[in-house]
């Protein structure tokens, strides 16, 4: 896969929330590893609001899972799943 090229197309609360689990990090510690503040976090998982990182953010999520280890991704990937499967967009 191309470094450039985005492993998720949309980033929605369910991927957006799947990759903070995925990386076993609180709101806080994930906003911090994204460069944004743990309110915008928070909003973005919000059930209540619809996610729409800016594309400056949606490419640092791009970015931390493309550099996640392969156990971080086969987690993300399974959170991903469960989520869609109960119905969580």
């Amino acid at each position: 896969m191309d470094d450039s090229e985005p492993l998720v197309r949309d980033w929605t609360r369910t991927e957006i929330r799947a990759l903070r689990l995925a990386r076993r990090m609180s709101v806080r510690e994930f906003a911090d590893h994204l460069g944004v503040s743990p309110r915008v976090v928070s909003k973005w998982e919000t059930a209540e609001a619809p996610a729409h990182p800016r594309s400056v953010n949606q490419a640092a999520l791009d970015t931390s899972l493309r550099r996640a280890e392969d156990g971080v991704r086969a987690r993300f990937a399974l959170h991903v799943a469960s989520t869609s499967r109960h119905g969580e967009r």
